[in-house]
């Protein structure tokens, strides 16, 4: 492994694998750095209908196939955490725990995470009842009641998924309709063990011997108890932002401009960490393609 590159990506989802391939294919140095499992977000979505080239896929098989094209192009791939980045003078430096790296280009590809209900025991029920992946802990919860909150995509995909596991799903959605594509809308309420109550909002979990048993919430200006084994929350996310740049901010998102770069020159960023209209698979890999097309430019005027 070289201590010195063209382009470092730091995060291994959709975007930045595609940002690699794309400098990888043009000859480049570049090396992707991933904190967790390559694929990212992609490990946490049960089933995708709307990627081009797939009919339908689950998210973890398509995170494996970006992966195994990483590892035929060749793409170098180190699983680790990045602790700190640095501006230099001619690019970037990048901080691990016990590795140091220089690049002329970094690429943030490091994605967001799901948003808590910041409600008091709900740190300590996770994995005992909170969980924000139906697709990681959906089978500990067989045949029981459970509960999703959110209204959108995330909400009805996974709660889609659960209705094939659980004895019973019921949907907490804060607003009056749900804000998620009609047609999943459509395929849930298919399904006899769905049940929607619309404007009603989590206040409270409930717990016995450090396990979550059941939650309150308000409907209506009323204040309801149900019983359940698990919560699963979609109630948006939270950009992952490291810390100790100077980045210019588009509310908690990167603000990039339409060749994706920061306003440091050194520094891109693609994916769901930057401000946009829309959060779409596609979407991210446009981004990637896009950034390191750039990228790929400059370099070759060097």
């Amino acid at each position: 492994m070289k201590n010195k590159y063209d382009c470092i990506i730091v995060g291994g989802g959709i975007a930045g694998i595609t940002a690699a391939i794309y400098l990888k294919n043009a000859n480049k140095d570049v090396l992707l750095i991933e904190k967790g499992t390559m694929g990212g977000i992609l490990n946490k979505i049960s089933n995708i209908k709307n990627y081009p080239g797939f009919t339908e896929i689950s998210g973890p098989d398509l995170a494996f196939n970006l992966y195994e094209q990483a590892k035929a192009n060749e793409i170098e791939i180190l699983l680790d955490t990045v602790i700190d980045i640095k501006e230099e003078k001619e690019g970037c430096k990048v901080i691990l725990k016990d590795k140091e790296f220089e690049t002329k280009y970094l690429i943030l590809a490091t994605g967001k995470e799901a948003r808590k209900l910041g409600l008091d025991n709900e740190d300590e029920l996770i994995g005992h009842g909170v969980s924000y992946c139906a697709l990681c802990d959906g089978n500990f919860y067989k045949d029981k009641d459970v509960c999703v909150l959110g209204a959108g995509d995330s909400a009805l995909l996974e709660s889609l998924y659960l209705t094939k596991i659980c004895k019973s799903v019921t949907i907490l959605n804060k607003y009056p309709k749900f804000k998620g594509q009609a047609k999943m809308l459509k395929d849930l309420l298919k399904h006899d063990n769905v049940k929607i109550l619309y404007n009603s909002l989590t206040t409270s979990l409930k717990e016995e011997n450090g396990k979550l048993v059941g939650i309150t919430y308000e409907q209506d200006g009323e204040e309801h108890e149900l019983a359940t084994s698990a919560v699963f929350v979609y109630i948006g996310s939270t950009p992952n932002i490291l810390s100790g740049l100077d980045l210019d901010l588009d509310g908690k998102y990167l603000k990039v401009d339409e060749n994706k770069k920061t306003n440091l020159d050194c520094i891109y960023a693609v994916g769901d960490v930057i401000s946009k209209d829309l959060y779409q698979l596609v979407g991210a890999a446009d981004d990637g393609m896009i950034a390191a097309t750039e990228i790929i430019k400059r370099l070759n005027q060097e």
